[in-house]
């Protein structure tokens, strides 16, 4: 794990949390640990200019009536903090479902649950599979797997699913929050509508993101922005753009600018990168949307659960159908390698004031990807697949009560 004054990390500011482990997983992993105590705690000052280290204070609303004696010591009680926080999750998450398998109290008999949601279920025992089906769907989960195939997409689940008595089971929260939403979509109000799109260009400015050689992934997230607005014009969307330039937008900024636009939904849009052992398989696009308080985020290796809910929480269902739609398009319109739906806490997912996804739209660091990364003409073919997306999601929410 690295703590550094680096600043391309989700997670704002110039924090950058880095975990590498054996398996494929990007290195941004540490959201349960960090991405609400930054939200709470945090707010980043400018790097020493001889140093070029950050400091940090805590949040100034909180601090600035300290004496200056109690200020010069808030670096240290953030650390003890971030060190409690850790604590704390580990603890909490020894209690959270999925990280026992003789304890399966906060879990549900997967074949009872679809047999009420009318599904047939098959299960394939000498491979640990059980397949739910019926004329409309077919959903295949896996013993001992986060992952889900849902009618041929994929969805990374908030815990692995377990066996028990011969019978595959899954989490009470993932019924609710990861099934429950594909099942029977989140609805409008009456006479609302979806009608304008914030676009969010990751990085910019002094933030590069990710590099390949003398390309930056700030420059490809702003070309697909401009893009993607003019799709959604067409459309017949508004658009609000974060930035239209080489300029750096903070995290925290973001939401604050999509509220007092008026916005509907947010799309963060970034490209991905990977190095060390596999990197040379890592390729395909996701979709992130914010992790369910209590829940276990999809690249978090140790599976910590018990997090605390954040503001924007109160869209899960919107967000992750949200999440679906577009990672649905995405691949089915562009023929990228589908890594899934994912959750995430990502600093600016967790304020958001309306449904938001973050979109990571290929490796800069596979040649596959990479080539559709740099080409205008895939650039037209993934905004279009975004903007199919957000119309499938618009139509859905906008239907008529029965």
């Amino acid at each position: 794990m690295e703590l550094g004054s680096g600043g391309n990390s989700h997670f704002g500011g110039r924090l950058t949390v880095k975990l590498q482990d054996s398996q494929l997983k990007p290195s941004r992993t540490l959201n349960d640990y960090f991405g609400w105590v930054l939200t709470l705690y945090l707010t980043p000052k400018a790097p020493d200019s001889k140093t070029n280290t950050p400091s940090f204070i805590g949040n100034p609303l909180n601090t600035m009536f300290l004496p200056a004696t109690v200020r010069s010591h808030m670096p240290i009680a953030f650390a003890l903090v971030l060190i409690l926080t850790g604590l704390f999750a580990q603890w909490v998450g020894r209690a959270s479902p999925g990280n026992s398998s003789s304890d399966l109290s906060g879990y549900v008999d997967l074949v009872r649950w679809g047999k009420q949601q009318h599904f047939d279920a098959h299960w394939n025992a000498p491979v640990g599979e059980l397949t739910l089906s019926n004329r409309w769907s077919q959903w295949v989960f896996k013993a001992d797997s986060k992952r889900a195939d849902l009618d041929g997409g994929q969805l990374l689940l908030c815990f692995a699913s377990r066996i028990k008595n011969g019978s595959l089971h899954i989490s009470q929260l993932d019924v609710e929050r990861s099934l429950r939403p594909l099942l029977s979509p989140p609805r409008l109000s009456p006479g609302k509508q979806i009608r304008t799109i914030a676009s969010g260009a990751g990085h910019g400015g002094k933030d590069p993101g990710k590099q390949s050689g003398k390309r930056q992934e700030k420059d490809y997230t702003l070309r697909l922005a401009l893009e993607l607005e003019q799709q959604l014009l067409t459309a017949g969307f508004k658009v609000i753009q974060i930035r239209r330039s080489d300029e750096f937008v903070d995290l925290l900024d973001r939401p604050a600018i999509a509220r007092r636009k008026g916005a509907d939904v947010y799309v963060s849009l970034h490209y991905n990168s990977f190095s060390g052992p596999g990197s040379e398989t890592a390729k395909g696009a996701e979709t992130y949307c914010l992790t369910p308080a209590g829940a276990s985020s999809t690249n978090d290796p140790d599976g910590h659960g018990g997090m605390p809910r954040m503001p924007a929480n109160r869209f899960d269902s919107e967000n992750l159908y949200l999440a679906w739609e577009i990672q649905r398009s995405i691949v089915s319109q562009t023929g990228v390698d589908d890594r899934g739906v994912r959750r995430a806490r990502y600093l600016e997912l967790t304020q958001m004031p309306i449904p938001a996804v973050l979109i990571e739209g290929g490796f800069m660091t596979h040649p596959d990807d990479a080539a559709l990364i740099w080409s205008a003409e895939s650039r037209t073919q993934l905004a279009e697949a975004i903007r199919d997306g957000l119309l499938a999601y618009k139509r859905t929410l906008e239907r008529e009560s029965p």
